[in-house]
């Protein structure tokens, strides 16, 4: 039976066909190692290479590489695991920068083939970053991948790329390629990676290395000055009153560059006061006022911080600050009655009973007599002061000598019919203490 040429033809073409699928690469193919002789190829160059590559013998190694890597580039991630680390070797021998466009060539299409996009370009910006030199266009090239990074995919980062994110905007901030406010976007957001590790794993030191490490290439950099900061933020701080994150960033900022003097943490720490109240917060807002010399302000916070703690030493010490606040403002009634209560909450605290011995002396209570005895409840209080607390020993008994010159003479009592010393005596007025009767040294 005849064939008709028709028939001869769709033979011919299934054969060419068939001869094609026999033979095709697998990036053809879309198989790992291709079909067919393609398919032998490529296993037996992989085996070469890989052969070649344990033995370290690179230069043969990447012969059989190269059509791997070229026609069956989904085979395996191992083509570019150890094909980025013969073209990293390459360049540490010879300097050829050709061979870091190589490296990053081989990520992006292990990106292609197998995903990993973020880690991915982690690797092409460690690449840039540890043989770029001060190259500005690889500095660039490398912050940018990892600020993408950042942006896009922050739980890709562990300490490494943490550390290496604050480093490579260090690099481009010394370099002119960005400005201040990057530096800063940079440290806040590395901080925040590390910091949340720490939250979960406190003992880890591999990222309270990379902390210091993050701090110290901040605060080195150039950019961390408080007058940057105090640029970029106080704008927000004025017009933007309760962002509380902006605010805390702010704080956190200036805290950790050493700027908790400013105008600018000022500001912060009042306004976030206003929607996160705490004694802790109040007792700042109060010392910062005192520094200020705004004492009313400073008043008003050391009472709310009073009022919101909860520990009867810590409220204990916050009371003697404000008795001490209203002594020098020479209140003296109030600066005792603070100082009694700071000591009520704390009988170790030597410094009440000294502030009550300093409200006390010069107290008017009515004539020079009654004025004087005044000066023998001073220095009770202030050897009171001194046993129950060592360390004012010096200055405690510096004001003994001088207070006890203040007493009445023995002729000004005998005048009163107070003739024997060690006597009770009752002073009266606004201080209404008991105390013992002496007489000054003449």
């Amino acid at each position: 039976m005849k064939r008709t040429a028709s028939t001869i033809l769709t033979g011919l073409l299934l054969s060419v066909f068939t001869l094609a699928l026999q033979a095709q690469k697998g990036v053809e193919t879309g198989t790992p190692f291709g079909i067919g002789e393609d398919s032998t190829r490529c296993l037996r160059n992989t085996s070469l290479y890989s052969t070649y590559y344990e033995n370290k013998d690179y230069k043969m190694a990447v012969q059989f590489w190269r059509p791997v890597f070229m026609e069956c580039p989904g085979s395996s991630r191992n083509t570019y695991i150890k094909g980025e680390a013969m073209f990293k070797d390459f360049f540490r021998k010879t300097g050829n920068k050709a061979y870091i466009d190589t490296v990053l060539i081989i990520l992006d299409q292990r990106t292609k083939y197998f995903n990993e996009g973020p880690a991915n370009s982690l690797r092409k910006a460690f690449a840039l970053y540890e043989f770029g030199g001060n190259d500005p266009d690889y500095a660039r090239q490398c912050y940018d991948l990892i600020k993408g990074v950042m942006e896009s995919s922050p739980q890709s980062f562990d300490y490494t790329y943490s550390s290496l994110y604050m480093a490579i905007t260090a690099k481009c901030y010394a370099l002119k390629l960005i400005e201040a406010p990057a530096v800063i976007t940079a440290y806040s957001q590395s901080m925040k990676v590390v910091d949340n590790q720490l939250s979960r794993k406190p003992d880890d030191a591999r990222y309270t290395e990379a902390r210091k490490n993050i701090d110290a290439v901040f605060r080195s950099s150039g950019a961390a000055s408080c007058e940057n900061i105090e640029h970029l933020f106080t704008a927000g701080v004025d017009n933007n009153p309760g962002d509380t994150a902006m605010l805390k960033k702010v704080i956190t900022l200036l805290t950790e560059t050493g700027c908790k003097d400013s105008e600018l943490y000022f500001k912060a720490a009042t306004n976030l006061y206003k929607s996160f109240p705490s004694a802790s917060s109040a007792a700042q807002l109060a010392e910062m006022n005192v520094a200020r010399k705004n004492y009313n302000e400073a008043e008003k916070y050391y009472t709310e911080a009073i009022e919101l703690e909860t520990d009867n030493l810590v409220k204990s010490g916050l009371l003697t600050k404000l008795a001490t606040l209203e002594l020098a403002s020479d209140s003296k009634q109030a600066a005792r009655d603070f100082a009694k209560a700071a000591y009520s909450l704390n009988p170790t605290n030597g410094n009440a009973l000294y502030i009550i011995a300093e409200a006390y002396a010069g107290a008017r209570i009515g004539e020079s007599f009654e004025n004087q005895t005044v000066y023998w409840v001073v220095v009770d209080y202030l050897l009171r002061a001194k046993n129950t607390d060592p360390t004012l020993k010096d200055q405690v008994d510096e004001r003994i000598a001088v207070y006890s010159r203040l007493f009445p003479t023995k002729e000004e009592a005998f005048f009163r019919s107070l003739v024997e010393e060690g006597t009770s005596y009752q002073v009266g007025g606004w201080v209404n203490e008991s105390t013992t009767i002496r007489f000054r040294k003449e």
